[in-house]
């Protein structure tokens, strides 16, 4: 069962149960009001009845025949009784259990001693309350007063019954109009609170619509949905968490397609080598060589060896800046790596470096600067010298390295730092180089929380300047 059919279906049930105890509550109100409008009215009029005979009768009657008395007390009842008459009252006078006047379609002879009714028995006790009671036959309901009054030492008691019959059809009537109007309120509680619910989730299946698209595969779809409410929100923590998972595979894909770049590249980087080395093994194993041809053969082992061995440091180093989250900084002089490179590179760089402090990975600043120069030494011809200036702007640190060789073809300046790509690959392999050294500075040159920028013009030269970031917080690590 969907969520918005047992939402709805759950709110009606409660909608019922409150409307239903509501219209019972409002009935038994009404129905006991209605009733007590009934009693009401047969006491006034039954003591409005009493009143009237008995003042009509306030004279001294002491000398009067009690027979006399009595036909007096039936005049008098019997004229106010037809001037009060309604169609559904009746009146009736008794004296002594022995009736003076009645017309009532109830034998109220039998009534006035019955110990059922206690209401009407307590009038012969005496009591000034009138009492009334209701009474019950094949005809319908009816309601009995009593009054007692006393003229002339002699008591007579006046019995008016009602028909109550109109009222428990208006009671039934309204218990019927209340089923009804229950009926029809949930009919369109229901259709209404359907309505309304499924309209207010239809953002939810939206978001589970959506969800089933991104594990499809459609990692860019989004909910889209803008409201001020609690679905609102979920919407938007929905579509930030896709954003976040499509960034995540976008960058997950992107790492796979470079690694399987980079095995590419590695696998063709062996090759050469490796090629090498079997061949001329080969030729020591088979070929009949002399001892010149053998010391050759071993030579171009050996640098093909080396070669390989150079290569998978610099694979070792690059794997381990690429796994590297935190790099220790601390604060040293810049001259520190100045005279490391002038004892390294002695006359063939010419180094400026500015009086300040680097803050960062010593260790790695210096790997990054050696790459530098030695790329530059490579590709500088015979004679030319390196220049390597350091300094700092502001936040800034700077280390720029320029040559005079080749230069870098403005299509390729983008790419060098990529690994294994070299714009001039036979004369790379041939000066030992392996591809990878500009690929390492940038890594170490991010980890600073810098760049690396080149500017470069063919046949002129090249100069490639590294900014690092610089904190004054020496405890700071990245």
């Amino acid at each position: 069962m969907k969520l918005w059919v047992k939402l709805a279906a759950a709110s009606t049930a409660i909608i019922i149960i409150v409307l239903a105890l509501s219209l019972i509550a409002v009935n038994i109100m009404q129905e006991a009001a209605l009733k007590r409008v009934d009693e009401e009215n047969v006491r006034m009029s039954l003591s409005l009845l009493c009143r009237n005979v008995t003042s009509a009768m306030d004279t001294d009657t002491s000398r009067v025949q009690p027979v006399t008395l009595r036909s007096i007390v039936h005049y008098y009842f019997s004229a106010y009784a037809h001037l009060l008459r309604r169609e559904n009252v009746h009146y009736s006078l008794f004296q002594r259990g022995q009736s003076l006047f009645i017309n009532s379609p109830v034998d109220l002879a039998n009534v006035i001693y019955d110990t059922e009714i206690p209401e009407l028995s307590s009038v012969v006790l005496g009591e000034a309350e009138i009492p009334v009671a209701r009474l019950s036959d094949k005809e319908g309901d009816m309601l009995v007063g009593a009054c007692s009054f006393t003229i002339s030492d002699q008591t007579f008691t006046a019995y008016l019954s009602m028909d109550v019959s109109g009222t428990d059809k208006q009671i039934l009537n309204m218990r019927w109009t209340s089923v009804f109007v229950l009926l029809i309120a949930c009919i369109c509680a229901a259709l209404l609170l359907a309505f309304t619910i499924r309209f207010a989730l239809r953002p939810v299946q939206k978001m589970t619509e959506t969800a089933a698209l991104i594990a499809g595969g459609e990692y860019s779809r989004r909910t889209s949905v803008y409201t001020r409410d609690e679905i609102g929100q979920l919407s938007k923590a929905f579509d930030q968490m896709a954003d976040s998972i499509e960034d995540k595979i976008s960058s997950l894909d992107e790492q796979l397609h470079r690694s399987q770049l980079l095995l590419g590249a590695l696998a063709h980087e062996l090759k050469t080598p490796m090629t090498s080395i079997i061949g001329y093994a080969d030729s020591l194993l088979h070929m009949p060589l002399n001892e010149q041809q053998r010391i050759a053969c071993a030579e171009r082992i050996l640098k093909a060896g080396k070669h390989t061995e150079a290569l998978s440091q610099k694979l070792m180093e690059l794997i381990s800046l690429a796994e590297k989250e935190h790099i220790d900084k601390a604060r040293f002089p810049a001259y520190h790596l100045a005279n490391t490179h002038k004892e390294t590179f002695g006359s063939e760089v010419i180094i400026n470096c500015e009086p300040f402090e680097l803050f960062g990975d010593k260790t790695l600043l210096l790997s990054m600067t050696v790459n530098l120069i030695e790329n530059a030494i490579r590709v500088s011809p015979k004679g030319e010298k390196v220049n390597v200036d350091i300094c700092r702007k502001g936040s800034i640190a700077y280390i720029s390295v320029s040559d005079k060789g080749c230069g870098i073809p403005p299509a390729y300046i983008d790419l060098v730092t990529e690994p294994f790509f070299r714009v001039d690959k036979a004369r790379s392999r041939r000066s030992g180089g392996a591809g990878l050294g500009l690929t390492i500075c940038r890594l170490i040159a991010e980890h600073h929380g810098g760049n690396i920028a080149i500017e470069s013009e063919p046949g002129k030269g090249t100069q490639i300047t590294v900014s690092l970031l610089q904190v004054d917080d020496i405890s700071s690590t990245t």
